[in-house]
Formats: C-alpha cells, structure tokens, sequence
C-alpha cells in the first residue's frame, strides 16, 4: 500500500467505470463506498457514512454536482470533506475552480494521477 488508507465517496452513475475505479483503488487500500447518483451519496453522508473524499462525476443524472456541492457546504459535518470532480468535459479544470473543489480528474482517468490525487486530497479521521 503506497499511502494511508482514505475512505472515498465515488458517485459516477457509468457502472463499468465506477467498478473500474473502485477496483483500482481498492487494491491501494483505500475503502469505497459506490453511489449511481449524488443523491443516494448525500443521504448515506448525512446518516453517518464516513469518507475523507468524494470522487463526484459532473453530470449524473437527477441533482447536479453544482447543487450537490451546495448542499455539502451547507451541512457542517461535509463541509471540510475535500470533493474532486471527475468528467471527460474538456473545461473540467474551470468548472471545478468554479465548485471550489480541491481538485479535477480527466476521463479516461491516469491511475498514476488518480492516486497522487487520492493521497493528497483525502482527510484521513
């Protein structure tokens, strides 16, 4: 295991790519805990679902990533959660910026990237 262990929040609504994505970072030894839409993510946050991240896919269907940013910074116990966006949108970087995100990853996402990412976003509790 190359780092400390981080529990992630990822919510892409493509399967094969959030299985993809959570196989690879299961093997770093990281927990992951998969949701198809923001919504389902927030609801299992807010009852106590722990993570020190959110991967957030930009476009899901249902809530926005705008709104469901919005609805994080508003609940005091998400507000510190770092959240990184993950989309194939070629203006992803200005969109996250725009989020106040921590960070951006680009579809197809380099796992080398993906990690370092990981490592230096994720709040270890």
């Amino acid at each position: 295991m190359s780092c400390m262990p981080c529990e992630i929040v990822l919510v892409d609504d493509d399967p094969e790519f959030a299985t993809g994505l959570a196989e690879i970072l299961t093997l770093e030894g990281h927990k992951v805990d998969v949701f198809e839409t923001p919504e389902g993510a927030f609801e299992w946050l807010l009852a106590g679902g722990r993570a020190g991240l959110i991967l957030l896919d930009l476009h899901t269907p249902g809530m926005s990533a705008q709104r469901f940013r919005a609805l994080q910074m508003s609940a005091p116990a998400l507000h510190d959660l770092s959240i990184v966006i993950v989309s194939g949108e070629p203006t992803i970087h200005a969109i996250a910026t725009s989020l106040d995100a921590s960070d951006a990853l680009e579809k197809p996402v380099d796992v080398a990237r993906l990690l370092e990412t990981v490592k230096r976003h994720c709040r270890v509790a």
